[in-house]
């Protein structure tokens, strides 16, 4: 029987949902991996090899999950890793993928030094997804130095790999901006399968929710702002992922969570009646995603990539991400009663329930894959 092709995927892995050998991290972490991961285990088309850097390992770790393997390998402190071009954690990826062999690497953003490895590979094919778009990020906010310093690797990736996805049109354009001839593909990143199951359960006061962190790109004092003025004093926002002392002296409606798990998020979903979301740059966010497909309108900005999963007016507001005024109006809009909030949290919910499914992910990626590794353009 011939051996199936290998696919090594280099990126930021939370290997640690698969295993009780490395510490729990409680920050964020790339969900959209995850339902990916999970979807896998519904093929066998493809050897899948997870290839993901972690500094609790002191030695190379691997082991198999859903049907895949899974390789955690030690790395230097980061900061070293940045003045150094990451020389060192090269290395050491190359020399698993000796081990490995693969017929393709996937390397998923820049964020990290896995665009770099991948870009280093000389024994197959090569495929970059992107997760931001650093350098866009690094122009619109204040970042640290590091940010600013790393985000100098991505044009060189972005350049060198010959096919790249990118999970939004606003995404597309930001690689074709700095490699126009690039080999760019539309590839939704799926939403993870508990968004799918969450019933609707409305708040008995109109409730809007909004989740990420509380950096400058997010563009979070524009919403409270808006939720500041007395037409929106009847209606509660939720700021999950935002400190509970980001804003002092806010108005009582104005809720600051902290961190909130993934099984709250699910349920915040379920109660609030639309999420607002207006970033400055965003090739997601991937709770747009979930929020539509929990069946919520979604209010955000035109520098949000999830636009194509809002429809003006029907299912949200897609509007400038300084526009307060436009801010106050659509919530009241999507929230002026219940049953408004309900027709158009369902309204196209079922085509985006569709699109960002596990199964639609991966017969995608997989199609992707197969074109690629037969040497034809893919789909």
């Amino acid at each position: 029987m011939a051996e199936k092709p290998k696919i090594a995927i280099l990126s930021n892995f939370p290997a640690w949902l698969y295993t009780d050998r490395l510490p729990v991290f409680k920050g964020h972490y790339a969900v959209w991996l995850v339902a990916l991961h999970e979807a896998f285990a519904r093929q066998d088309e493809f050897e899948i090899h997870w290839v993901v850097l972690n500094k609790n390992a002191a030695e190379p770790l691997r082991f198999t999950s859903h049907g895949q393997h899974i390789h955690v390998l030690p790395r230097m402190k980061r900061n070293l890793g940045l003045y150094s071009l990451y020389l060192w954690d090269r290395k050491t990826v190359a020399r698993e993928l000796a081990l490995i062999k693969p017929d393709m690497v996937h390397s998923w953003g820049t964020e990290d030094c896995y665009g770099l490895c991948a870009k280093d590979f000389k024994g197959g094919v090569k495929l970059h997804s992107v997760q931001g778009a650093l350098r866009t990020c690094v122009q619109r906010a204040s970042y640290p130095r590091f940010v600013r310093h790393h985000s100098l690797y991505e044009p060189g990736v972005w350049k060198s790999i010959p096919h790249i996805t990118a999970e939004s049109p606003w995404a597309v354009s930001r690689v074709r901006e700095v490699a126009p001839h690039a080999d760019v593909k539309l590839f939704e990143y799926a939403v993870e399968e508990r968004f799918f199951h969450q019933e609707k359960n409305l708040a008995p006061t109109p409730l809007c929710l909004y989740s990420g962190d509380n950096t400058p790109l997010k563009n979070v004092k524009t919403i409270v702002e808006a939720f500041s003025r007395p037409e929106l004093s009847h209606v509660t926002l939720k700021l999950a992922g935002v400190p509970q002392d980001a804003y002092p002296g806010h108005p009582a409606n104005i809720m600051p969570l902290g961190r909130v798990v993934r099984d709250e998020m699910a349920r915040l979903l379920s109660e609030a009646w639309a999420l607002v979301h207006m970033s400055l740059a965003d090739t997601g966010p991937t709770v747009v995603k979930e929020a539509r497909v929990a069946g919520l309108p979604v209010i955000l900005s035109t520098e949000c990539g999830s636009c194509q999963h809002v429809e003006e007016g029907k299912s949200g507001f897609i509007l400038n991400p300084h526009d307060v005024d436009g801010l106050v109006r659509a919530v009241l809009a999507v929230t002026g009663d219940a049953q408004t909030a309900r027709a158009m949290g369902e309204y196209g919910r079922a085509e985006c329930r569709r699109a960002l499914s596990g199964e639609t992910m991966v017969a995608s990626l997989l199609a992707i894959y197969r074109e690629l590794l037969s040497g034809g353009p893919s789909a």
